[in-house]
């Protein structure tokens, strides 16, 4: 049996062309709106809410605000520190000194307020306090790197074996780090930035019963304030 093919006259085929033209026209001026539409709302810069308009809008710009400036305040001081380092690298410095494990932990980034630095060179004699002419290269390249940090303050602290007098410890150590702040102060810096803190023989680490232990508790300590 034979099918009845529908016939497709010229009139019909001017009528569907005419009807999809009109249809792309329309969907070209859309695309058209949606591409200035966007275009507009990336060059327009985006004005500050205020909390009574938009809370939520306001706390985010603050939030982004602080973030830039947190950013800003970091590569500058980055770039300070970079420039102080720098200053320093003609400065030699013994292996296992103060000074020296202080130049890596500034280089590494460390959080200094977080750290210990026991000092290696400085060993009083047995009930003195005099600063010995063999402590000075130790303390000079520690004075070395406050006069490239002028922001740093600190605290030397001074611990005695656990032999002997309390009291007599407590005074001997407290003796011993004024000692050392007022050599780094003859050194150039300034005892503003500097104190002196004498523990005796009340922070021990290690056994007093055990001579080397007792020379484990004899130290001196430096530490940055939080």
């Amino acid at each position: 049996m034979k099918r009845n093919l529908p016939v497709i006259t010229n009139l019909t085929m001017k009528s569907a062309v005419k009807k999809y033209s009109r249809l792309w026209a329309v969907l070209n001026c859309l695309l058209l709106v949606v591409v200035l539409s966007i275009s507009c709302k990336n060059q327009t810069p985006k004005e500050p809410v205020s909390p009574e308009e938009d809370p939520l809008g306001a706390i985010e710009d603050m939030v982004n605000e602080t973030k830039a400036l947190a950013k800003e305040e970091a590569a500058r001081v980055d770039e300070k520190t970079q420039k102080a380092l720098e200053s320093l690298r003609s400065v030699k410095f013994d292996p296992e000194t103060v000074g020296e494990k202080l130049y890596q932990a500034i280089l590494a980034g460390k959080d200094l307020k977080m750290e210990v630095f026991l000092f290696k060179t400085l060993n009083f004699v047995p009930e003195q306090a005099d600063v010995l002419p063999a402590m000075k290269p130790e303390l000079t390249q520690l004075a070395n790197i406050m006069a490239a940090f002028p922001e740093f303050k600190f605290q030397i602290a001074a611990h005695t074996a656990g032999v002997g007098d309390h009291i007599l410890n407590l005074t001997l150590s407290h003796h011993r780090a004024t000692s050392i702040v007022e050599a780094l102060e003859k050194m150039g810096v300034a005892k503003s930035r500097m104190k002196a803190r004498g523990y005796g023989d009340e922070l021990p680490i290690a056994d007093h019963t055990m001579p080397e232990g007792r020379e484990a508790n004899q130290r001196i300590e430096l530490t940055f304030v939080k």
